[in-house]
């Protein structure tokens, strides 16, 4: 798929190196810890430990991509097993890096595998339904990236989409997530600046595959002992593209100033940053 990047975006000199862009797992993570910013994105720093659950999510998306790869080349689902073999590689492959893993309570690696083959299981199952249901829709991308505009002073957003899919007039995208339980709408209001900026990620290529409208949803699959997946589209309103701009401008103007303050929360005690921004 093609790139649509901005051409010499305002950028920030650091101990790293060049900051010539953001992303918006970048501005969420300043807006809950501005240290924890600094310490991923510009210093450079090692990290100390790893939480499990994302370990897990970033396994699990492994595998269901394997899944959707076999959808795009027009072949059938694989088998369950092959999906778990694909999530046990990916586990073992960040594990291996990870100096610590941080559990949460009554979890540890052999309970997520289980977990991890309900969740492949449903949503294979929800896969083929949906290609029951709509049989014409086709992929266009997996894991496509692509840089933005979104405010004249600070640098282009990076958006990296899960899934991009055509359906008639309907360029869908979809963004996969890991949840404990089924999303509420307060759940679904934080969530929602990620399909803002997807929105404006693909306005060029809106034009340039001939749909009219743009449909950003979330796939969220439950952890479960019976997971289930649900399809949420929620709409976006003029207010909410003025707060993510307000977002991303502040988020920018804090890291051009060089404010990195920590901010304590539960966050903190899966940090991999934790001893060094302790001091210890």
């Amino acid at each position: 798929m093609p790139n649509h990047a901005a051409a010499a975006p305002p950028s920030v000199e650091t101990e790293a190196g060049l900051l010539d862009h953001l992303s918006w797992s970048g501005v969420t993570t300043y807006l809950q810890c501005p240290k924890k910013f600094n310490y991923r994105y510009l210093t450079d720093t090692p990290e100390e430990r790893k939480s499990a659950a994302l370990l897990f999510g970033g396994a699990f998306h492994r595998a269901a991509e394997v899944a959707l790869q076999a959808r795009l080349e027009g072949r059938p689902f694989p088998a369950l097993a092959e999906l778990l073999a694909e999530y046990d590689r990916a586990w073992q492959e960040e594990s291996a890096e990870a100096a610590e893993i941080v559990f949460a309570k009554g979890d540890d690696a052999a309970s997520l595998h289980g977990l991890a083959e309900r969740m492949l299981s449903a949503f294979t199952q929800h896969l083929e339904a949906e290609v029951r249901a709509a049989p014409h829709r086709r992929i266009l991308a997996l894991e496509h990236e692509d840089r933005f505009r979104l405010l004249p002073d600070t640098p282009p957003v990076e958006a990296r989409l899960d899934l991009l899919e055509l359906d008639g007039a309907d360029l869908i995208v979809s963004e996969i997530k890991t949840s404990k339980s089924r999303w509420n709408e307060q759940k679904v209001a934080e969530a929602l600046p990620q399909l803002v900026v997807y929105a404006h990620a693909l306005m060029p290529l809106l034009r340039e595959v001939g749909a009219k409208r743009i449909r950003p949803r979330f796939v969220v699959v439950t952890k479960a002992k019976t997971p289930v997946v649900h399809v949420l589209e929620p709409q976006a309103t003029q207010a909410d593209v003025l707060r993510l701009r307000e977002q991303v401008g502040e988020v920018w103007k804090g890291i051009r100033a060089g404010v990195f303050p920590a901010r304590d929360g539960w966050w903190c005690t899966a940090c991999p940053f934790r001893t060094a921004c302790q001091g210890r």
